[in-house]
């Protein structure tokens, strides 16, 4: 498409003093590869706004695919509207369309607890009588032209993964073993005891640890590199985002960090056991992990291990603070899983 066609954003003044930010209000659409139709919307952090940010490298530059913003056509890297239009599939409140209903049942059988949790109490803010997805992604939302926005850039984004109701790493489209891999990825966290890996935990509990891990029995058969489930773990995480610690650093910053490729979500939390998981299993005998597999575990750049140590361990303390410091209520409780994510669970 000719440049002539497009136009650039016009973006308004931002407010300091009233903490104000920009959003893309995306539109609903009949099928995920629809073309994304948003507006730009200037609103105040200081009020009960709902939204979801998403963060994502920009992919190939020279891969452009036109969105329209606030009626006008506006190029945007196809890695970026890639990922809009799945948070929008994902994400999106009002589910009327056959093709949405089907969605919305595969996330409540398939998605994980704190997932549909989360997603129950996102409904999006009404504007003209329909519910809205607002999204707020840096590239388009912060006007790099301005000297002062580009200056503060960090610290807006800071402001907005505090208040998100969710930070969305946008890491790609799925091969054909995705699921499956993910799939992996959630029994390797269900399997891992909560306390794996804690200071006394080993002295405690000496058959979780080199050469027991009797915890990992039951899933010794994702310990095949060669299948499916692996492939796609595989894939999943040597994905260019997770080569990035700087962007993992970012995401950390939000209260409820996840990852989504294609349609399907990762929480931060399983992220991280998972790496421990690879890491005991790389660097330790193990009566359960074939020694011929052990060369083949995948393993992050050193900077993404530390960042990903990291915030393992800050998580875990703040989710025991939050923990001694929560009070129980009749009917039912809120509470905050070992990386600070909220689920209802009944008592």
């Amino acid at each position: 498409m000719s440049s002539d066609s497009t136009r650039p954003i016009r973006y308004s003044r931002l407010s300091t003093s009233r903490n104000e930010v920009r959003f893309l209000e995306i539109e609903p659409a009949n099928n995920i590869n629809d073309q994304v139709d948003c507006r730009l919307v200037t609103l105040s952090l200081n009020g009960d706004v709902e939204f979801i940010a998403i963060s994502s490298l920009l992919g190939d530059p020279t891969q452009q695919e036109i969105i329209m913003l606030n009626q006008s056509p506006i190029p945007v890297p196809v890695h970026i509207s890639l990922g809009l239009k799945h948070a929008r599939a994902v994400f999106y409140p009002a589910v009327g369309k056959a093709n949405q209903e089907s969605l919305d049942k595969k996330k409540e059988t398939q998605s994980p607890g704190w997932l549909r949790s989360l997603l129950r109490h996102f409904g999006g803010t009404e504007h003209e009588g329909k519910p809205k997805l607002r999204v707020w992604i840096d590239c388009i939302c912060i006007n790099a032209m301005n000297r002062r926005e580009n200056a503060e850039s960090n610290l807006i984004r800071y402001h907005v993964y505090q208040q998100a109701k969710m930070v969305v790493g946008w890491v790609g489209l799925k091969i054909p073993q995705t699921d499956i891999g993910i799939q992996l990825i959630q029994a390797f966290d269900y399997a891992m005891p909560e306390t794996w890996q804690e200071p006394g935990d080993k002295e405690t509990h000496p058959e979780n640890y080199s050469p027991h891990h009797k915890w990992a029995i039951p899933i010794t058969h994702l310990f095949n590199p060669q299948a499916d489930a692996a492939i796609g773990t595989a894939d999943f995480l040597n994905r260019d985002f997770f080569q990035r610690c700087w962007i993992l650093e970012e995401m950390a910053m939000a209260r409820v960090p996840t990852f989504l490729i294609g349609d399907a979500i990762v929480s931060w939390k399983q992220l991280l056991r998972l790496n421990l998981a690879m890491e005991e299993f790389k660097d330790h005998e193990s009566n359960v992990c074939p020694a011929s597999t052990r060369p083949m575990i995948h393993e992050f750049p050193l900077g993404t291990i530390h960042a990903l140590l990291d915030q393992f361990k800050k998580r875990k303390g703040m989710a025991k603070i939050e923990s001694l410091n929560s009070n129980s209520v009749s009917g039912s409780i809120t509470s905050v899983d070992s990386m600070g994510v909220e689920e209802e669970r009944s008592i």
